[in-house]
């Protein structure tokens, strides 16, 4: 923490919020290096798992979430990932390294953006204070076997109540168990200590201190209401009355402050109703239940369920309906959304009838991009078009030559893979197919695609050079894992 002069100067007078430390964070022995490799192995096995839910636009709002709390935190070495996991429970995670999870349930069941920011909060609290890696340093000697254990119960945890519990439980067997269980389950005092920390980092961030102390409140008294998805966060987050108790007198000394929802929450709310089914009998029932809930709508409710209708017909491909809910939903709305300019231009861009009419959302798409210089979503969106307009030499420019789009994205390579195949260029075809593989952790698939790279031969020196020498790499490394699960 600051000094308290430093702090009270943030926080209009207020002190500290007093409660347990751990000790020095830098105790744990288990270097940020090492914790953030062992994130990343983490994050290839989730990336591969169909609960994995990448949606540029859901992606972007919980990372400027998250980033807007990483900013008012006390200064880390960590480089944080935001990501969503399609499940109706309500629960967030920290891995190591900080990749910090959240569940779709979570955002529709917050009934303010407070409230999921205190949750968020929370986390990167655990991940600061290195919670994760002081339960996990003493299974240096074997981070193969600790990446898979961890792993496996996180997702039987997800499962929430005691079913849940036993079955993580049953996971982690042999000298892994103690440790998995202190996974599942954080100490009271690593629980009081991300308490601390993530209200002193939302206050700071300006929500609403009472966030995380209203939706802890909401678990603890309303189970009956969220019946199977209160218990999953009440499985790996404990939760007290005498954690309550700490927050609630933390939170009682500060002044007030009200802090009006952002309509991208709103929006991303709706979006997530959606995108939480995956049939095609869900985004019916979705929708119908949308257009109940609009006619007694006004405001921003009104128009937020009109950007979600917008998105179920989308899901439907009843593209005029998209395109006329994403139109009204524009009309409604007040104040400038990144989500709402993306869902127009991607309606109107399906429902335009000629390559003339297509070309003018496009350029509609890149003055959105110049905007949004940082927004992956639009990047996205810009990308897309381009590859149905068949402009494959000015889509790989983009990608290459700086977008906001990361090479560490598996969607990097497989937007590249699928143009240059177009292009006839094999070799790169291949080797981005193989990044893309190496990046959701199937090490076997990727040196097969890199083999392909290697036999197609059409790449310059340069970039035959470095599938060779890529090649090697994950050789190495498949024979690594290989005797690791033998182990």
């Amino acid at each position: 923490l600051p000094p308290a002069g430093a702090y009270a100067q943030l926080s209009g007078g207020v002190g500290e919020f007093n409660l347990p430390s751990l000790g020095n964070v830098a105790g744990a022995d288990l270097t940020v290096l090492e914790e953030r490799s062992l994130g990343e192995q983490l994050m290839r096995r989730v990336r591969a798992d169909k609960s994995y839910l990448p949606d540029p636009e859901l992606t972007d709002f919980v990372n400027r979430l998250g980033y807007r709390l990483v900013a008012a935190a006390d200064p880390s070495p960590y480089d944080f990932f935001f990501f969503t996991i399609r499940d109706k429970s309500l629960n967030a995670f920290a891995l190591p390294g900080g990749f910090i999870a959240v569940h779709t349930g979570l955002i529709v069941a917050s009934q303010t953006e407070s409230e999921l920011a205190g949750v968020i909060g929370h986390e990167i609290g655990h991940v600061t204070q290195r919670h994760i890696a002081r339960m996990i340093e003493g299974q240096k000697s074997n981070l193969a076997l600790t990446v898979g254990s961890i792993l496996l119960a996180i997702l039987a945890a997800r499962a929430g109540g005691d079913s849940g519990g036993h079955a993580a439980a049953a996971i982690a067997m042999g000298s892994q168990a103690a440790m998995i269980q202190s996974q599942l389950n954080y100490s009271q005092d690593a629980e009081r200590e991300a308490d601390r920390v993530g209200l002193q980092t939302l206050y700071r961030a300006g929500f609403d201190p009472h966030g995380l102390e209203g939706f802890f409140a909401r678990l603890q008294s309303s189970n009956r209401f969220y019946r199977s998805a209160a218990p999953a966060y009440l499985s790996t987050h404990p939760l007290t009355t005498e954690r309550m108790a700490d927050m609630e007198n933390r939170t009682r000394q500060l002044p007030t402050r009200m802090h009006a929802d952002s309509l991208d929450f709103s929006l991303i709310q709706q979006r997530v109703r959606v995108l939480q089914e995956t049939t095609h009998d869900g985004y019916l029932k979705i929708r119908k239940n949308m257009e109940r809930e609009l006619r007694n709508a006004s405001g921003t409710a009104r128009c937020a369920l009109e950007y979600g209708l917008s998105v179920a017909s989308e899901k439907l491909n009843d593209n005029a309906a998209a395109l006329d809910h994403a139109t009204k939903a524009s009309s409604l709305c007040t104040g400038e959304s990144a989500v709402l300019e993306r869902n127009l231009l991607r309606a109107r861009f399906r429902n335009a009838a000629t390559t003339a009419a297509k070309d003018a959302v496009l350029k509609d798409a890149k003055r959105a991009v110049e905007r949004y210089p940082l927004s992956d979503m639009m990047s996205a969106n810009y990308v897309d078009m381009l590859y149905e307009l068949g402009r494959h030499e000015e889509l790989i420019r983009f990608l290459r030559n700086g977008s906001s789009l990361s090479p560490d994205d598996p969607d990097y390579h497989a937007l590249l893979a699928r143009s240059y195949e177009k292009l006839g260029k094999k070799s790169l075809q291949y080797q981005h197919t193989g990044e893309m593989y190496a990046l959701l952790g199937a090490t076997e698939a990727a040196v097969y695609q890199y083999g392909m790279a290697q036999k197609a031969a059409d790449g310059d020196f340069y970039t035959m050079s470095e599938i060779d020498a890529r090649l090697r790499e994950l050789r190495q490394q498949m024979i690594q894992e290989k005797k690791d699960r033998e182990r």
